[in-house]
């Protein structure tokens, strides 16, 4: 019995020396930092006015007509521009693995700023901690929405890489990441940060805060061999106000969803990208549409909310060889107005006035070792709703229009570190 207990306390002593030596060099492993990035320079050149962001430099679409006394557009004429602002900075970092993972993280900043006000100002892009136990992971910071697919999006010249075609967000987020040989599921909790929603108040992170609850969602992939299918979907409840005019408390909230599937053919040199995302009150994610006001309590003034519907589709073919690659980008939107009748003057949404839109966009580029030049011509077109009452109908669709358009020609240079 002695014996048992001697030889019970001695591999407990040795189970206890092994940990502590793992331990010992699981915390002695080193912290790396890699620095990495792109110096960036654009110049382009508009045939009109458009409506974008960062003053010019991330283009959404046209903007409508605005005729002087004399019949003259006064959004028609050439508009020049010059910007670095999208040159990048990053450092990639690993260090100890922790709780049996693989821990790595990556911070990463450009000068595009958060406003118009801020252009030229640091902004920041990612940062976040991965712990990666092999097939799943846990990422807990800010990083690219399950929306924008990194594995599968536009390589553009243009900073907008197909947007208002396609949603477009980085959030903060805790992600869980589930790997096989051939699926990833994934999971995420997030909050609103580069683009947010819109309401009463104008732009503002207050509208998801205050309904208490984050943004879910979710994704699916299957890869065969380099090629890749998916879909992603996004749940969002937003509190558009808390007090009524009247002074009452605001009960009311507005849930809307979003439904994405994509695919990415990989023939080298060949590559075939396209995704269609259909879903409502997508200002967040700087796509078409949003919400309105359906219904006004006639004692509190308490409004109730319906979202405006939104589709918008992209396809991508691109042909790479001896350093030059070639593509073509398509994309179009179509506003499908809203479920109920709204309430004019309250129509919280982005592109209200506007029933379709389309892309037709070419692009070449050309790589010199740690130098990329490249050269792209992005035509969009805009179909606004006319001046008469009734070419917005009472569900906020776009019946009677015209079309609208800027040829935007972009030249980029890009100095990799």
């Amino acid at each position: 019995m002695k014996r048992n207990n001697y030889l019970f306390l001695f591999i407990l002593f040795f189970c206890s020396t092994s940990l502590l030596s793992a331990k010992s060099k699981e915390e002695q492993k080193p912290i790396k930092v890699k620095f990495g990035g792109y110096l960036h320079s654009l110049f382009s050149y508009d045939t009109r006015q458009t409506v974008s962001a960062r003053e010019g430099f991330i283009l959404l679409y046209p903007k409508d007509e605005l005729l002087d006394d004399s019949g003259k557009d006064i959004n028609k004429g050439g508009v020049y521009n010059m910007a670095v602002i999208q040159s990048r900075v990053n450092a990639k970092i690993t260090g100890p693995d922790i709780l049996g993972a693989k821990v790595n993280g990556l911070i990463e900043a450009d000068w595009i700023g958060n406003a118009d006000s801020d252009v030229n100002g640091m902004r920041l892009r990612h940062a976040f901690v991965n712990l990666d136990w092999g097939k799943t992971s846990l990422l807990v910071g800010q990083t690219w929405s399950p929306l924008f697919v990194a594995e599968a999006f536009p390589a553009t010249v243009g900073a907008n890489v197909g947007l208002p075609f396609k949603p477009f967000a980085r959030n903060p987020q805790i992600r869980l990441t589930h790997k096989t040989k051939s699926w990833k599921f994934l999971a995420a909790l997030a909050s609103e940060r580069d683009h947010i929603s819109t309401g009463p108040k104008g732009s503002s992170t207050e509208y998801l805060r205050n309904s208490g609850l984050p943004i879910m969602q979710g994704q699916i992939h299957y890869y065969a061999g380099k090629h890749l299918i998916g879909a992603s979907a996004e749940f969002k409840n937003i509190k558009p106000t808390l007090v009524t005019p009247s002074g009452y408390k605001a009960d009311e909230t507005l849930s809307s969803w979003i439904l994405m599937g994509y695919f990415k053919l990989d023939f080298k040199p060949l590559t075939f990208k396209a995704q269609a995302t259909y879903g409502s009150n997508m200002t967040d994610v700087l796509m078409l549409g949003g919400y309105a006001a359906s219904n006004i309590n006639a004692t509190s003034q308490e409004a109730s909310y319906t979202p405006i519907k939104v589709l918008g589709t992209w396809a991508d073919l691109s042909y790479q060889k001896n350093n030059y690659t070639f593509a073509l980008l398509a994309g179009y939107s179509k506003n499908y107005g809203a479920d109920d009748k709204v309430v004019p003057g309250m129509v919280y949404s982005r592109g209200a006035n506007i029933g379709e839109l389309y892309r037709i966009s070419p692009r070449v580029s050309k790589k010199f070792n740690k130098l990329k030049l490249e050269l792209e011509i992005e035509h969009t077109a805009a179909a606004y709703a006319d001046s008469n009452d009734g070419a917005i109908n009472e569900k906020a669709e776009v019946i009677n229009s015209h079309w609208v358009s800027n040829t935007r020609v972009m030249l980029g240079l890009y100095y990799f570190f």
